[in-house]
């Protein structure tokens, strides 16, 4: 037997560059470059939305019906002031005090006019109490509907709106702001409701 002399089947050079591009690391093209940058793109606007949820603060209401107390009292050619009265529920009354803004909505209009919390009553009345010691007509009594405490405000209204001792009245009080973020029953149980 003769031995040949044997030649490699690959050159040498071929088989190194074989091996270098074998050693290069080699990304998957999964998604291509415009979707990669959409994706970047959303997640910013999420992280940025997260980040203005939890720094924006919105305002906490507490409802409350009442009564126009005295008639208007004119403070220039525009408007004229009105003392009401409102009951607010006693569950929401540790928020209420002097100087807070409200609104207050008329039944007989249907708007909404800017107003001021100038004093609360000190006692908590039943229902039957309100009504015996406001001489309350029987279609506002029937709007309280529990233990409740007056609080007197001052509403200015236009001055060509007529507004009469006794009218109904819906009122919005702001007691405070809270973050946007926990009106989503998950965050506000971890940020304790503030």
């Amino acid at each position: 037997m003769t031995q040949h002399n044997r030649r490699p089947l690959f050159r040498e050079h071929a088989l190194q560059h074989y091996m270098q591009r074998r050693e290069e690391d080699v990304l998957p093209r999964i998604v291509s470059p415009p979707v990669f940058l959409i994706v970047w793109i959303l997640f910013a606007l999420v992280i940025a939305g997260g980040v203005i949820s939890w720094l924006a603060r919105v305002p906490v209401y507490v409802n409350g019906t009442g009564i126009v107390q005295s008639g208007e009292q004119r403070v220039n050619a525009q408007q004229s002031v009105v003392n009401v009265l409102i009951f607010v529920p006693v569950d929401a009354s540790n928020h209420v005090r002097a100087g807070i803004p409200g609104k207050a909505q008329f039944s007989s209009s249907g708007q909404h006019y800017d107003g001021t919390i100038t004093s609360i009553e000190p006692l908590v009345l039943s229902p039957e109490a309100i009504q015996t010691h406001y001489k309350l007509g029987c279609s506002v009594a029937q709007m309280v509907t529990e233990p409740s405490v007056a609080a007197h405000m001052r509403v200015l209204v236009p001055a060509n709106d007529r507004l009469f001792s006794g009218t109904p009245l819906q009122a919005q009080l702001q007691t405070g702001t809270q973050r946007l973020l926990s009106l989503l029953p998950v965050f506000d149980g971890l940020m304790g409701g503030s």
